[in-house]
């Protein structure tokens, strides 16, 4: 794997585009799995977000607070250099992007956006951006709204998208029509630009496929074999657990180490239904990382399992037992941050920096990384064998790819990953933006062939040893 950062002294100016040269270091020391490098390929980004690639292998890019940037390879001298363009500029875009053929979908807080998009030629059309869906809840705590378009020929425009809460423990979220931290899924018929549909969707009348998930900030289907129900699709969504710092009962000791985040495996139906959706839990229940955080301080969870769902408390008919009926697939650690999930299809045809066919169908985990944890964990991506399994022991089952070096230093200068995105040679890259502090030359992107808020992709080193992947395995730093 390879991972690309540049800094700001490596930047040329060219017309309206800029480039990057290559073989600039990342802004604080990573460590990589043997078998993998990383570089980055371009930094001085306004908080990069969600990553997509077009038809063309073009790679766009939402700059939060600012807009869309394409990044493509230079076809002229320097050789490996990057060009960066900024092709939409809007201030209101947060996280969310997809692209289909010509059709280009980016979020805002309360919109999801159509603009018309040439790959070709790398530009938008001139026709203002049509708003698809419309009224998702622009006035909570997390309104970065991930975007997922359903894949296969008999999609006809389904797009799911996520939200958040309305506060960090909302109540309001146990109700599915409250449109907080929950799932929802929208068919609209077959659009053909520069024509556009007539009418928006409203956010309420979105099939709800799962709620009482706090911050669903990332899914993916899975690439590999897996037995679903006839009429319905199984989704993967890493979800950042809640702070409970405020819980009554609970030590600074024991939410230093909980709750775990978590991966949920969701399955929805794809035709009209009366089901009613299933809830994950939030906000009355939670993961245990480590039950034996304190002992003394709070002592009843002392011997349970990594991974168990405990309540809250909030509501006494909404109890342990509650809980124990909405158990995640699978628990990262404690303030890990889980951002974003794309499960790996080797390419037909692999180049010399492809990732490794034994890699195939696992998913690709970003960890963002922890503010307030004592000692900080997380800032890298993991590898996670597929099928998943629920696994309630160290090691966990998954294995860093890339990581900072030293965790005490973080968030400070260090990578914390966002979006991932693999291209059609089989790399993957990976948005990485940075903590308040930061100054905006530590926001990167980077090829696994990536850095610190920066844009980075992954990528394996040849040699005899190409199929013999060996990561680093995944401790509670």
């Amino acid at each position: 794997m390879k991972l690309h950062f540049a800094n700001l002294a490596a930047l040329v100016a060219v017309a309206h585009a800029v480039i990057q040269l290559p073989g600039v270091p990342f802004k604080s020391p990573v460590v990589v799995a043997p078998g993998f490098t990383a570089r980055v390929i371009f930094s001085n980004l306004t908080a990069p977000r969600g990553v997509a690639f077009d038809s063309k292998e073009n790679i766009l890019v939402v700059e939060r607070g600012l807009g869309v940037s394409v990044f493509s390879q230079s076809l002229a001298t320097p050789v490996n250099a990057w060009n960066r363009e900024l092709v939409i500029k809007n201030a209101d875009l947060t996280h969310g992007i997809q692209i289909e053929g010509n059709k280009l979908y980016v979020s805002t807080a309360k919109d999801v956006l159509l603009y018309s998009w040439d790959p070709a030629t790398r530009t938008v059309g001139s026709a203002a951006p049509y708003p698809v869906v419309t009224g998702l809840p622009a006035d909570g705590e997390l309104t970065t709204h991930t975007l997922y378009l359903e894949p296969g020929a008999t999609r006809s425009n389904g797009m799911l998208i996520g939200s958040g809460p309305l506060t960090n423990i909302d109540l309001t979220a146990r109700d599915p029509a409250s449109g907080r931290s929950q799932i929802r899924r929208f068919v609209w018929p077959n659009i053909t630009l520069p024509v556009y549909p007539p009418i928006p969707s409203r956010w309420e009348n979105g099939q709800v496929i799962a709620y009482g998930i706090r911050n669903p900030a990332g899914f993916a289907y899975p690439t590999g074999p897996s037995v679903t129900p006839v009429n319905s699709r199984d989704l993967y969504v890493v979800e950042n657990g809640a702070s409970i710092d405020e819980v009554t009962g609970l030590t600074p000791a024991f939410v230093n180490d909980n709750p775990a985040d978590e991966l949920e495996l969701v399955n929805y139906p794809t035709v009209t239904s009366s089901a009613v959706p299933k809830s994950y839990g939030f906000p009355d229940c939670t993961t245990l990382w480590n039950g034996s955080a304190d002992p003394i301080g709070v002592p009843k969870y002392v011997g349970l399992p990594s991974g168990t769902q405990i309540s809250l408390n909030l509501d006494k008919s909404r109890d342990d037992a509650f809980c124990a009926k909405t158990p995640a697939l699978n628990q990262p650690p404690a303030h890990s941050v889980p951002l974003d999930i794309k499960f790996y299809t080797p390419p037909t045809v692999s180049g010399p920096a492809t990732l490794p066919n034994t890699l195939a169908n696992s998913a690709f985990v970003s960890f963002h990384g922890s503010f307030d944890r004592k000692p900080p964990t997380g800032y890298g991506v993991v590898n996670v064998p597929f099928p998943i399994k629920k696994v309630s022991s160290t090691p966990l089952g998954y294995s860093f790819i890339v990581q900072a070096k030293d965790l005490n230093s973080c968030p400070g200068s260090c990578i914390r990953p966002v979006g991932l995105a693999f291209s059609a040679d089989g790399k993957l890259y990976v948005s990485s933006d940075s903590s308040g502090e930061a100054s905006p030359g530590y926001f990167q992107l980077s090829v696994i062939e990536t850095e610190s808020a920066s844009f980075y992709s992954c990528s394996s080193s040849r040699g005899p040893n190409l199929q013999q992947v060996d990561c680093y395995p995944w401790t509670n730093e």
